[in-house]
C-alpha cells in the first residue's frame, strides 16, 4: 500500500476527515474495555492454571475452609454430649476450729443411772467430727439419660452449620471463578486492543513521513499534513495509554491470583454457538444453587432451634457416681463412694422458655420465607443472564457484516487512493474505522465470556465453564475464517 496523499486543494474536506479521524481514535480508546498486554511477558498462563493457582492461593477461599473444618470441630464436641462426664477434684480446708459433737448429756445418764460408777471413770463424751486442717479427692462421673431432646437437636444443629459453612465456601468458589474468568479475558481483550492500537499508530507514521514528504513537494497544504501530525499523536496517546492500563489490568489478575506477578494469559477469547435452553439452566439453578442449600441449612438449623426449646419443658435425668480418693480427710458422715439417679426441672424462669421458643418458630417462618423469595431472585437472575449470553452472541454475529464492510471499505479506497481517486485521510478513516470494527467484535466476544460465567454462576454450574470454554471456538479462528 502507497500512504501518498492527494493534492492540496481539498483542504477543507480534510478537516472534515480530520475530525472524523479524531472521533474514530476516541472510539477505539473507549473500546478498550481492559488494558493490553505488552508490557512485561511472562510465563504463558492457560486459564485452567490460573484457577488452579487462585483456588489453592486465594485468602477468601482458605478463610472458607477453615470455617468449614471449625464447624466439624464443633461438631465433634456437640458428640462428647452423648458421653458421661468424668471430673477429678481436689481441695485444702482450714476452719478456725474443730467441728465436735458434745454427747455430754448421754455421760450425765450414765452416771445417773449407775451412781455407784465414780465420775472420774466416765471420761467427757465429745467426739471431733472435723479437724481443723484437712484436704479431700474425689473422682466422679455424670452420664445424662434423658435430656427431652436437647443433645440431639444440637447435635444436628451442628450438622447444618456444617452444610452452611460448606456451601458458603462453594458460593465463595465460583464468584472467584467468574471474577478471574472478568480480570484473565480482560488480559486477552486488552491485547488484542493494544495490537491493533500499535497498528494504527504505526501506519499513521508511514502516512506523516509521506505527508511532510508530499508538503515539500508542495502537493499537499500544510493544513493536510497537520491533520496527519494530529491523527499520529493522538494515536500515539492511546498507545500510551494503553500501557498504563496494562500495569492496572494484570496487577488486578496478579491481585486475584495472590501473586505478585501473573504470567501472560494464553487462552483465547472463544464463543459458543449453542447452549442448552433456558429452561435447563432454570432447573439446574433450583437444584445447584449454593444458596438454595444454605437457606436449607439455615432452616435445619432454625427447627432444630425450635426442637430445643421444646426440650427446655422437659426434665433432664442423669446418672451419677463419685468415689473418695483420700478417706483420712472424710467425716464419719461422708461416705467413701456414692452412685445413683438424678433429675431437674425448671419450674419458672420469668417466662424466658416461652419467649425464646417463640423467636425459634418465627426465625423458621423467616427463613421460609427468605426462600421463598430468594426462588424468585434467583429465577430472574438466571434469565437475566441467559439473556445476556444470547444478546453478546448476537451482537458478536452482527458485527461480522460491519467487519466485512469494514474490509471491504478499507479495500475500495486504497485502490481509490492509488489511482488518485482518494486522499490519504480517506484510506486512514477506512483504516481506523475497520480497527473499530474489530475492536468491537472482540468485546462483544469478552462481553459473552463474561455473560457466560456469570450465568453458570446463577445457575450453580460455575464448574463447567472450563469444559464450554474447550468445547467453544476460539474468537481468532472465527476472524480468519470470516477473511476467507
Amino acid at each position: 500500500m502507497h500512504w501518498v496523499a492527494k493534492s492540496g486543494g481539498r483542504a477543507k474536506g480534510g478537516r472534515r476527515r480530520a475530525g472524523r479521524l479524531a472521533w474514530t481514535l476516541a472510539v477505539v480508546g473507549v473500546l478498550t474495555v481492559a488494558p493490553p498486554v505488552h508490557a512485561q511477558q511472562g510465563e504463558p498462563l492457560s486459564f485452567p492454571q490460573a484457577l488452579q493457582r487462585m483456588i489453592s492461593a486465594h485468602e477468601s477461599l482458605r478463610a472458607a475452609g477453615q470455617e468449614v473444618g471449625q464447624r466439624r470441630e464443633e461438631r465433634e464436641a456437640r458428640k462428647g454430649l452423648y458421653y458421661p462426664k468424668v471430673e477429678l477434684s481436689g481441695q485444702f480446708t482450714r476452719i478456725d476450729e474443730p467441728i465436735e459433737i458434745d454427747l455430754d448429756p448421754i455421760r450425765k445418764a450414765i452416771l445417773t443411772l449407775h451412781p455407784q460408777v465414780p465420775a472420774s471413770r466416765v471420761p467427757p463424751f465429745v467426739q471431733e467430727v472435723q479437724g481443723e486442717s484437712f484436704w479431700k479427692a474425689d473422682i466422679r462421673a455424670t452420664w445424662p439419660i434423658y435430656t427431652g431432646g436437647k443433645v440431639a437437636a444440637a447435635n444436628r444443629a451442628a450438622d447444618a452449620r456444617i452444610a452452611d459453612a460448606e456451601q458458603q465456601q462453594r458460593q465463595t468458589g465460583q464468584s472467584l471463578s467468574s471474577e478471574l474468568v472478568r480480570r484473565y479475558f480482560a488480559v486477552r481483550l486488552a491485547g488484542a486492543a493494544q495490537e491493533v492500537r500499535a497498528a494504527v499508530l504505526a501506519g499513521l507514521d508511514r502516512h506523516l513521513f509521506e505527508a511532510r514528504r508530499l508538503e515539500e513537494e508542495g502537493l499537499i497544504s500544510k493544513a493536510e499534513r497537520l491533520h496527519a501530525e494530529v491523527a499520529r499523536s493522538e494515536a500515539d496517546r492511546q498507545v500510551k495509554r494503553a500501557g498504563h492500563d496494562l500495569a492496572i489490568a494484570r496487577a488486578a489478575l496478579a491481585n486475584i491470583l495472590c501473586e505478585d506477578a501473573a504470567g501472560d494469559p494464553s487462552s483465547p477469547l472463544f464463543i459458543v454457538d449453542r447452549l442448552e435452553p433456558l429452561d435447563a439452566f432454570q432447573a439446574s439453578a433450583s437444584r445447584h444453587h449454593p444458596a438454595f442449600a444454605r437457606l436449607a441449612a439455615q432452616q435445619a438449623l432454625a427447627s432444630q432451634a425450635v426442637a430445643a426449646e421444646r426440650a427446655r419443658w422437659r426434665p433432664d435425668v442423669y446418672l451419677f457416681a463419685k468415689r473418695e480418693l483420700h478417706e483420712d480427710g472424710l467425716t464419719l458422715l461422708d461416705p467413701a463412694w456414692a452412685a445413683g439417679v438424678g433429675a431437674t426441672f425448671t419450674l419458672f424462669d420469668g417466662f424466658a422458655r416461652r419467649h425464646d421458643a417463640a423467636a425459634a418458630r418465627l426465625q423458621l417462618a423467616r427463613v421460609e420465607t427468605l426462600e421463598a423469595r430468594a426462588r424468585r431472585d434467583v429465577a430472574t437472575l438466571v434469565e437475566k443472564r441467559y439473556r445476556e449470553v444470547e444478546r453478546s452472541r448476537e451482537q458478536f454475529d452482527a458485527l461480522a457484516v460491519a467487519l466485512d464492510l469494514a474490509r471491504e471499505n478499507l479495500r475500495v479506497r486504497t485502490r481509490a487512493f492509488e489511482e488518485g481517486l482518494a486522499t490519504s485521510l480517506e484510506v486512514v478513516d477506512a483504516r481506523l474505522a475497520l480497527s473499530r470494527a474489530e475492536l468491537e467484535r472482540l468485546a462483544a466476544a469478552y462481553e459473552f465470556d463474561v455473560a457466560l460465567a456469570d450465568l453458570l454462576e446463577a445457575s450453580g454450574q460455575a464448574d463447567r465453564f472450563e469444559a464450554l470454554r474447550q468445547q467453544g471456538k476460539p474468537v481468532g479462528a472465527v476472524l480468519r475464517e470470516q477473511q476467507r
